[in-house]
């Protein structure tokens, strides 16, 4: 963990259930305010740290996920970057699963990039972005409370953006999609409409993400590779009960459902 701050040192990441978790050296709770001599950085490195133990560990990555997508976020938290999260989980469209079973389950619609060619470096231009996409798919994040993060942004860095799986839908050659920026999206809920926005209204342009991402992950000799998934940022977030369908529907991409028992 090169560059990372002196207090980062004082924790190590572990793992509970598969998913993420910070805990102190000695195996005790983290203190409410752990981690507030931490910045982004230190996030980061811990977060890579916490991915390099679970692949070592026999897991198998599938991808990654792009934070802090939009300028209304950048500007919440102050920094101009676009954090990582790493992804290990994806489930297929139409799953059904225990609402119970994730604590503090969340969805959010995103769009879902399959890589095609190799992505790296610190200076991608976006626009050569979607020659090296292979496909665009309708998608979700399913999210899962692990932490009290408040505004500590170390933290919810370090625990993977509370990334738990993503599912996606069959999707198609991004070619095929005349404007990505003005695709509509529409969230319903048991048939009912949540919400429905253009693209462009709520977060960047997907290829500026994966490039800006690219140029982040750079920083930890990490790349893009083919066959990764990549999501590129929330349209909005709900919480899930027993019960739910929700369905997500992508104009010029296709639709996404998952169901709650």
């Amino acid at each position: 963990m090169n560059g990372c701050s002196p207090a980062l040192m004082s924790y190590f990441p572990g793992q509970f259930n598969s998913s993420p978790v910070l805990i102190f050296c000695c195996g005790t709770a983290l203190e409410e305010d752990a981690f507030k001599h931490l910045d982004f950085e230190d996030g980061l490195a811990i977060q890579a740290e916490i991915r390099r133990r679970r692949i070592d560990r026999g897991g198998i990555q599938i991808g990654w996920k792009v934070g802090l997508t939009s300028d209304r976020a950048r500007q919440q938290v102050g920094i101009d970057d676009r954090p990582f999260g790493h992804l290990m989980q994806i489930l297929p469209n139409k799953v059904s699963l225990e609402a119970e079973a994730v604590n503090g389950a969340t969805i959010e619609p995103e769009m879902c990039f399959t890589i095609g060619e190799t992505i790296s470096g610190p200076d991608v231009d976006p626009a050569s972005v979607p020659g090296r996409l292979e496909k665009v798919a309708a998608g979700y994040e399913l999210n899962e409370r692990r932490a009290v993060v408040g505004g500590n942004l170390a933290m919810l860095v370090a625990d993977n953006l509370t990334n738990w799986s993503i599912v996606a839908g069959t999707g198609v050659p991004v070619n095929e999609v005349d404007s990505i920026d003005d695709c509509e999206i529409i969230l319903r809920r048991n048939n009912e409409e949540l919400f429905r926005c253009s693209h462009k209204d709520e977060v960047d342009n997907p290829f500026v993400s994966i490039a800006r991402l690219a140029a982040t992950l750079h920083k930890f000799d990490l790349e893009l590779e083919p066959g990764q998934k990549v999501i590129t940022g929330a349209y909005t977030r709900h919480p899930v009960n027993s019960g739910d369908l929700w369905i997500a529907e992508y104009s010029q991409i296709g639709s996404v459902e998952t169901s709650y028992t």
